[in-house]
């Protein structure tokens, strides 16, 4: 090899000056360099002249490898033919090879193998996409840099799909490593697809687990003859620590039958990352499946404010919303909600990171640019295997065509991953709603306020009926003007009377105008659960909404409530979850499972989730609210004025805040200081609103039944919405018995 050396060195004088031997394998040899134009050290891998790889085909096919960039593979900085010797110049890798680790340093940890597994999948799965199969994956060719995988020695790959009729597998010179190599490269098909490349990084995954590879034999026959005997002892007798269902995947990647297998290497890492996570083990036991779900899912984080008037920003958020709602409408496309994507604006984060946080496959980023009446947006969506663009578009366009827009850019997302969809339905996905752009400038900028609720509900509610006033026949507006008022009451804002009656009437006009809007059908649901107690009516309308859009959080959400109003605890949870699914980040959402589990009277499980909410933020009054509630179930008493307290000191200005408070000391004994909560909450009475049902509870506790359910009939005739819950509140339990109480519920069609 001394010669080999001298040869090369020879030929390359005048752009590297050769070092050392670095490594040798059954294709090649490896020496570290210096690149004299660029001064830096490099890796020269000199392939072996006895493979008889021509020249022609030699550069043809590491011109596909000159063209793979991807963060996890090792890129080529140049390649040639000096004298017969055929070569091609990588990156230097400060590091140790996977090979080296484990000798060195026994198995892996057990995130860590994962998270290696996982990086060379997405490297290996984009391979693939790119039309190469890399034939030689072992832990050799992993190298380690800075805890992170590196892919190396894509220079003897094949494309998938070449007809080529050269034969890398001379006599006596194998191309892989036959420890590693699949059942069909052993034996010597002259095709292999993607399929045996995820069979090596099985081996792989299994030798960084345990420190030995599944199969061994001194000759590749040998090696053969266990796969077919049956497969690797499971790693589960040496670690029972170990997720069981890790074995399941591992005998899934071994498979001896290719189509056995995981159908692509995104598959195998995206069933690891269930495991790594700690989720449900049956989510990885079906993970081909779900992984496939999870291909075919979306996330459409917030487009970038690039206009000159940072102002422009709710305009900017009002595209993002509107093309997420056009991306509902696909069938077989799961779109993570608004509150999910939208808890990664201005953040910095890695794509692979916002995929494994919101379980979905794809993510479409963007920018907006407004200047006068001139538009340009750019998008461009990414795969989070791999971080790679899948397609990207600029638009420059009248601020008229701002639909047209929303529309191309859905249109074009559907068309790319129309292979992971099946068949779509054609048509626009965006129809303008309304043709005054003034109305939907305002409509946007009603959206930005009342997506950050608390007052923002009020100056949402200004603008969505000036929005209305230049279009009235603008549904949308409608709808949203619906939800503005459905909160405001609920969060006693105003006057149920003041508050429901509207959203009922703005609803019901906005799927008059397009009974198609789900978010019309939910509102409208809303109030007449809340308000109207019109149960079968509201139901009716949730299902309806369901049916037009089953990725809507809210609809859920609020589903959820309707069902736990009805004593139907299993339902209300099942749908609560699916309200998780759809916006998995999002905070109300968590706390609406909360709900169900309080109602369904699982007090540990109410306080496990309010809890961990609130360590994301501490200030959520919805998590206090319930935290504290059950704490006061589970006798907790001291505890539940604690929570309350800090409750309290968060929303002074809320009466309910005091009052739960007052309810708090009441259940706690502390009879002075629920009173003087009731007086407080008489002199906050004169000028807002505050609900007798907040009364009803705080004489309740104080142990005045008769006056407690005064107030139930007052916050009856007032349409207080928390009595929406009266058949199923714990909180009323002590009146059960009481004739006037029965009756009430009677009148609320709760009987």
């Amino acid at each position: 090899m001394a010669d080999l050396l001298e040869q090369l060195q020879a030929r390359v004088a005048d752009r590297y000056r050769l070092d050392r031997e670095i490594g040798r394998g059954g294709a090649a040899t490896v020496y570290s360099a210096r690149d004299l134009k660029h001064s830096r050290i490099v890796a020269i891998k000199v392939l072996r002249p006895e493979l008889g790889i021509g020249t022609e085909r030699f550069l043809r096919e590491i011109t596909l490898v000159a063209n793979l960039r991807h963060p996890h593979i090792l890129p080529l900085h140049d390649s040639g033919e000096a004298g017969g010797l055929l070569y091609y110049v990588m990156p230097f890798v400060q590091g140790e090879s996977l090979r080296e680790r484990i000798a060195h340093n026994g198995p892996l940890p057990f995130q860590l193998a994962l998270e290696i597994t996982q990086e060379v999948a997405g490297a290996l799965d984009y391979a693939h996409r790119m039309g190469v199969v890399h034939r030689d994956i072992k832990p050799a060719n992993i190298m380690l840099e800075e805890g992170h995988a590196v892919v190396t020695d894509f220079g003897i790959a094949r494309t998938a799909e070449s007809e080529d009729t050269d034969n890398l597998t001379a006599p006596g010179l194998t191309v892989g490593t036959p420890t590693y190599m699949s059942p069909e490269q052993v034996n010597g098909e002259a095709t292999l697809d993607r399929r045996s490349d995820i069979y090596s990084l099985g081996c792989v995954l299994y030798e960084a687990l345990t420190g030995s590879p599944p199969f061994k034999g001194a000759t590749p026959l040998a090696v053969m003859a266990q796969r077919l005997a049956g497969p690797p002892a499971p790693i589960a007798i040496a670690h029972p620590d170990f997720p069981a269902v890790l074995d399941d995947l591992l005998f899934k990647a071994l498979a001896v039958e290719p189509g056995d297998r995981f159908a692509t290497a995104a598959e195998f890492g995206q069933a690891l990352a269930v495991v790594a996570a700690g989720s449900d083990p049956e989510l990885a036991l079906v993970s081909a499946d779900r992984a496939a779900v999870r291909l075919r899912s979306i996330a459409v984080l917030p487009f970038v404010n690039m206009s000159a008037d940072p102002d422009n920003e709710y305009f900017t958020d009002g595209i993002t919303e509107d093309v997420i709602n056009a991306l509902t409408k696909i069938a077989g496309l799961r779109v993570a909600a608004r509150t999910s994507a939208f808890a990664f604006k201005g953040k910095d984060a890695d794509v692979r990171e916002i995929g494994r946080r919101l379980n979905v496959g794809t993510v479409l980023e963007g920018s907006v640019r407004r200047a006068a009446n001139r538009l340009r947006v750019t998008a461009q969506l990414v795969d989070v295997a791999d971080g790679y663009h899948l397609w990207s578009e600029k638009y420059d366009r009248e601020l008229d065509d701002v639909f047209a827009v929303q529309d191309e850019i859905s249109c074009a997302i559907v068309e790319r991953l129309k292979g992971r969809l099946g068949s779509t339905a054609g048509g626009a996905l965006v129809k303008p709603q309304t043709r005054n752009m003034e109305a939907y400038d305002l409509y946007v900028r009603g959206r930005y306020f009342w997506n950050q609720r608390g007052a923002g509900l009020l100056r949402a509610r200004e603008y969505f009926t000036q929005a209305l006033a230049l279009d009235p026949e603008y549904a949308p507006a409608h709808a949203a003007l619906g939800d503005t008022y459905n909160l405001l009451g609920w969060y006693r804002v105003l006057a149920p009377r003041d508050a429901f009656p509207v959203a009922k009437a703005a609803a019901e006009r906005a799927i008059a105008l397009d009974d198609t809007l789900a978010a019309a059908h939910t509102s409208l649901a809303f109030s007449l659960m809340c308000h109207n107690w019109d149960w079968k009516a509201a139901e009716r309308e949730f299902v309806r909404a369901i049916e037009l859009n089953p990725g809507y959080a809210t609809t859920h959400h609020w589903y959820s409530e309707f069902l736990m109003a009805m004593g139907r605890p299993t339902e209300a949870v099942e749908s609560a979850e699916r309200a998780v699914q759809a916006d998995p980040l999002g905070l109300i959402i968590k706390i609406v499972l909360a709900m169900a589990h309080y109602f369904a009277l699982n007090y540990d499980r109410t306080i496990e989730i309010c809890s961990a909410t609130l360590a994301t933020d501490r200030s959520f009054t919805p998590a206090h609210i319930w935290l504290g509630l059950a704490h006061m179930q589970l006798g907790h008493h001291d505890r539940a004025v604690d929570v309350f307290q800090r409750e309290h000191d968060l929303a002074p200005e809320r009466p309910t805040t005091l009052a739960l408070l007052g309810v708090a000391y009441a259940s706690a004994g502390k009879t002075d200081e629920a009173e003087g909560i009731l007086r407080q909450l008489k002199e906050a009475a004169t000028e807002s609103y505050v609900s007798h049902f907040d009364l009803a509870l705080i004489h309740l506790f104080l142990k005045r039944r008769e006056t407690a359910v005064e107030q139930l009939e007052r916050a009856y005739e007032e349409r207080a919405a928390w009595l929406t819950w009266a058949k199923v509140d714990p909180l009323l339990d002590p009146l059960r018995s009481e004739p006037r109480f029965r009756a009430l519920l009677g009148k609320m069609n709760l009987a």
